[in-house]
């Protein structure tokens, strides 16, 4: 199988992070998405990363999921920043208060 051109690629990702988006949008953690498209959570996780060459069924199931047109998966992400795989960062803890306001 040939491997996928730059533009392939740039493509794939760009569905896959305007997928997460639409996700987020839509208040779902991807377990909840996998769980409404009968699919693995493993499966979402590599359509958010660009992972797969999705066919016009998948992205008509990931719509229905996400409750949204199907055309909105294939408008170009809020972002095209490189995601890091695994949970986000915990926000840093409250800093104590200055001496001056005490």
């Amino acid at each position: 199988m040939p491997k996928d051109t730059p533009a392939e690629r740039r493509a794939k990702r760009d569905v896959g992070r305007r997928v997460a988006e639409l996700r987020e949008r839509a208040g779902l953690t991807q377990d909840q998405l996998a769980e409404r498209m009968t699919f693995t959570v493993k499966y979402i996780q590599q359509v958010e990363r660009g992972g797969y060459n999705l066919t016009i069924e998948t992205l008509l199931k990931l719509a229905k999921a996400l409750g949204t047109r199907w055309r909105e998966l294939c408008r170009a992400p809020k972002s095209r920043a490189r995601r890091r795989p695994g949970r986000p960062s915990k926000p840093a803890p409250p800093s104590a208060p200055a001496a001056r306001d005490r």
